[in-house]
């Protein structure tokens, strides 16, 4: 197959917009309710502590909302997921989703203003620390952030995120409470990551703007970022969601600055920090084994200084007590600047470290355990400590997780009829699949709620074999907000055995559905697509779906089970050969029936009889094995289970 033709029919990228930018001068000047605001703000503000230089920002210590006690925000948000390999861990993003994860309201084709972050008051009249000295355009105040825009570097199939096109734009205003308004500074239009790599081997755009003019100089400037966006025109709203992406990184203003600074002494974290797992981000307790510890890690640090320093890498393993379980110190290795060399540490005691042990734990127990990362100079101190710490949470409770919970992408099912998008999950111990949380992108007037079904299948030779399971009633996705999973409850519980199984969406008409799709984590090898009645090869694409299959019955919070109740059911003769009776009663009484309904399923969770409630079934079809028997109320979906013998 060749890649046209793979990348048409084989979980296609939402396809995204084409922008335009915002066409306006080079001054905003505010509407008078505007001012009228913004006057009552001033007015209050004689009573808000001011900003002092140094103003510092690089969005590695904290995720979601921007810093309240540095910024004003209005839908923007900091994460770790998006950048490819920022500066230092952490930027803040912007893009066609508002602070509730959903594309903005007025979201068009035309374009519109999307989100805005403005920084608190700053008080650029004096410096108050050591001493209250006066400000003025000769003590070389400058202002300074990196750029980069969304969509990773090369192949499409490794992007992450949404690239915004050449006429989207991201733009920078000063305000002047000299004249109440906002005076854009600097501003730029879409561009690719690898169109800022071929000019200077790097990632992202350095940006370092003076501070000149005296309006500027008093106790209530601000600064703030604003990006312009507008979608595509696309064969369907399906494919229309979040796009048009900017990293802002590394936000610095202050005094006796020069034009050129770009190198500043601090050794960082670049990437977050992922599992100890080789395939999992989680997986229920029950389920681990010492064989699924990786080998090694990967991890990224910088030397942003001019010069070569010397630093020391560890990290910590701590148990749900918070007592510490194992530690591994990699020592003293130097680290060359990345400003000179476009290199990060090489050294793999620092950037391939070693797992030296196993989780030890109760396996009927959930539990969790909590990583810390740090790096430091071997020698003296760093201009900024924040970004020197990552954490992971390793889970361990009742599901499995390849994606780290945040979608960068998504994940398309083709708009033909029953068409399926499947992951293999592989159980190390028998295990029951009681439901499945999925992840389905907000898109453009809610297009994407179009009806589906969950499947279950077993597998030959790695891929999806027999249908084991098919939810009867159909499905809706629903969104909660930006990267929250919805449950979907099975209508019954599957059995499923050790080895490898699939799960799988299927289409019930001709619609297309977006799936969240994680580019940091790499499952790509467990995904497998059935569009025309046989499963294709995995993708190119590479990344993890936003599925999790929970097992077992401590994942049925809100689903009614009977498993201790007044209702009792007899079956019998067990074991049997052909007639099976079945006695439902309620305190010893005999009571109606019809509201439930008959299931047999075999120990590979295939269902194998079914009908509505009888007293008395013919099994004398069934091989000699061992059955799961089901009792259903068709209202509630409350089950009761019992082991069926069948014996020839």
């Amino acid at each position: 197959m060749n890649l046209n033709k793979i990348i048409k029919y084989w979980f296609l990228l939402i396809i995204l917009f084409v922008l335009i930018p915002f066409k306006g001068q080079s001054q905003f000047k505010l509407t008078d309710a505007s001012k009228q605001n913004n006057q009552i703000i001033n007015n209050k503000s004689k009573a808000i502590n001011r900003i002092s230089l140094p103003f510092i920002d690089d969005f590695s210590n904290y995720l979601d909302i921007p810093n309240p006690n540095l910024w004003d925000n209005n839908g923007a948000w900091v994460n770790f997921d998006f950048p490819f390999l920022p500066p230092t861990i952490g930027v803040l993003t912007f893009d066609a989703l508002n602070s509730e994860g959903y594309l903005y309201p007025m979201a068009n084709t035309t374009g519109f203003s999307a989100d805005t972050v403005s920084s608190c008051f700053i008080r650029l009249d004096s410096t108050i620390v050591p001493n209250k000295i006066p400000l003025t355009p000769k003590d070389s105040i400058y202002f300074s952030f990196y750029v980069q825009p969304g969509g990773g570097y090369g192949p499409i199939w490794e992007n992450i995120g949404s690239s915004p096109s050449k006429k989207d734009s991201l733009i920078l205003q000063f305000y002047s409470l000299h004249d109440n308004s906002w005076n854009s500074v600097w501003e730029t239009q879409g561009l690719s990551i690898d169109s800022i790599y071929s000019k200077d081997s790097v990632y992202w755009l350095y940006v370092n703007i003076p501070i000149i003019e005296s309006k500027y100089f008093n106790d209530s400037f601000r600064f703030r970022f604003l990006n312009f966006a507008s979608l595509d025109n696309n064969p369907s709203y399906s494919y229309v969601s979040n796009c048009d992406q900017w990293h802002i990184d590394y936000v610095y203003l202050n005094k006796d600055r020069k034009f050129d600074e770009k190198a500043t002494r601090d050794i960082a974290f670049v990437n977050p920090a992922y599992s100890f797992l080789k395939d999992c981000q989680a997986m229920p307790a029950i389920q681990f084994l010492a064989s699924d510890m990786a080998d090694t890690l990967g991890i990224t640090i910088v030397n942003l200084a001019d010069t070569a320093l010397n630093s020391i890498y560890k990290y910590d393993v701590r148990n749900s007590n918070n007592i510490i379980v194992n530690s591994y110190n990699g020592g003293f290795e130097n680290i060359y600047p990345y400003i000179k060399t476009k290199e990060f540490q090489t050294s793999p005691s620092h950037a391939a470290p070693p797992i030296n042990f196993t989780y030890e734990f109760d396996n009927n127990t959930w539990t969790f355990f909590d990583i810390t990362h740090t790096v430091k100079p071997g020698v003296g101190q760093d201009n900024n400590s924040l970004n020197d710490t990552i954490h992971f949470r390793q889970i361990f409770e009742n599901y499995f997780a390849y994606d780290d919970g945040t979608a960068e992408n998504g994940f398309g099912i083709e708009p033909i009829k029953n068409s399926n998008l499947a992951v293999g999950f592989d159980l190390n111990v028998e295990d029951t699949l009681m439901a499945v949380d999925i992840y389905f992108n907000s898109t453009y007037q809610d297009a994407n709620q179009k009806p589906f079904y969950i499947c279950v299948w077993n597998s030959l030779d790695g891929k999806p074999l027999d249908s084991i399971y098919h939810s009867y009633a159909y499905l809706t996705p629903s969104t909660q907000g930006l990267n929250q999973f919805t449950r979907y409850y099975l209508e019954r519980p599957v059995i499923l055995s050790q080895g490898l199984s699939f799960i799988s969406i299927q289409t019930k008409y001709n619609d297309y559905l977006n799936v969240g799709f994680d580019r940091n984590t790499d499952a790509s090898t467990k995904i497998f697509g059935n569009w025309a009645n046989s499963w294709e090869q995995n993708t190119l694409f590479k990344g993890s779906l936003m599925l999790r299959p929970y097992f077992g019955y401590k994942s049925m919070i809100g689903l009614p089970v009977i498993e201790k109740s007044e209702i009792s059911l007899s079956i019998y003769p067990n074991p049997t050969n052909s007639i099976l009776n079945i006695n439902l009663s309620e305190n010893g009484n005999e009571f109606p029936n019809s509201n439930y309904e008959l299931r047999i399923a075999n120990m590979m969770g295939k269902e194998v009889y079914n009908s509505s409630y009888k007293n008395q079934i013919n099994v004398s079809n069934l091989s000699s094995g061992v059955y799961i028997f089901y009792l259903i109320n068709k209202e509630t979906n409350q089950t009761i289970k019992q082991k069926l013998i069948i014996q020839k």
